[in-house]
């Protein structure tokens, strides 16, 4: 073969590889964008609904989620007769046996202490809250430790929880002392912090099933948070502090709450939608 034979089946060669490479690439950029597309042309890396972000103003109020009336305690902890309640918790709780009862009990036990901080607002005895309300958020957190093997028991106590975060969000735009309503807020902070690590540690059922329960209250108190990160009652490190549990809050709706929302907003917005349907006109005759 000669020189120029060898040259000519060199560019040959080399074409023919250029060629075969510029087809891989191709075929690659084709596979990928296949690979990330579904049928429908919807890409996956998107949101599951494909829809933006919950807006947390289009949720409505407190009173729209339905109101929570625990009512409020007799015998508040301002009461000489109090320490017969104490006495009356110390039988029950030596009488709860299993651990369900325990837990039910604990729950039980936190919701008497929202209704005597219900109580002591009605009588204009705010400085009793903060230690009501460190008491409140110790049987919570044992109620949620006994129910932590029980999925179905947590359930429950995430939705008793829930109707806590009502009852305080109500109670914290009441008080006027500062230390009132930061012992109010703190507890806000810890039953929405329950209730938004419960949802992400459920199996997919039981998750279903609290979030169907939860959903519109986690995202109201989620707005509270927003609303508080901005106030001016507050010093520059508790609305940092505010501004971080928004963050939290916020990762978790759109995470894990945003399909029941829009499907709550949807179900709401459709008689709005048959209400203005306009009516047929009789026919001429």
């Amino acid at each position: 073969m000669t020189t120029i034979e060898s040259g000519l089946t060199f560019e040959a060669n080399k074409s023919s590889i250029t060629l075969s490479m510029r087809i891989t690439i191709v075929l690659a950029i084709l596979t990928l964008s296949l690979a990330l597309i579904d049928p429908c042309g919807i890409v996956f890396a998107a949101t599951s609904t494909g829809s933006a972000d919950i807006n947390l103003n289009d949720l409505g109020s407190l009173d729209s989620a339905g109101a929570v009336d625990i009512g409020y305690s007799l015998i508040a902890p301002n009461s000489p007769l109090y320490f017969l309640k104490a006495i009356r918790e110390k039988i029950e709780t030596q009488l709860a046996s299993s651990r369900e009862a325990k837990a039910i009990t604990r729950i039980e036990f936190a919701q008497r202490r929202l209704r005597e901080v219900n109580a002591l607002v009605k009588n204009q005895r705010s400085d009793f809250i903060p230690p009501t309300l460190e008491r409140y958020k110790e049987y919570l957190q044992e109620a949620g430790g006994l129910a932590l093997y029980d999925e179905d028991l947590s359930v429950r106590v995430g939705e008793a929880v829930s109707r806590h975060l009502d009852v305080l969000q109500r109670v914290y735009d009441q008080v006027g002392n500062p230390r009132a309503k930061a012992a109010i807020r703190a507890a806000i902070e810890k039953a929405e912090e329950h209730n938004r690590i419960l949802i992400g540690k459920l199996d997919l059922t039981h998750q279903q099933q609290l979030i169907g329960k939860v959903a519109v209250r986690q995202a109201l108190v989620c707005r509270f948070f927003q609303r508080e990160a901005s106030s001016s009652a507050l010093n520059d490190t508790e609305r940092e502090f505010m501004k971080q549990k928004v963050g939290l809050c916020k990762d978790s709706v759109n995470k894990n709450l945003k399909d029941e929302l829009m499907d709550i907003k949807q179900k709401k917005m459709g008689p709005k939608l048959e209400g203005k349907k306009p009516s047929s006109s009789p026919a001429t005759q």
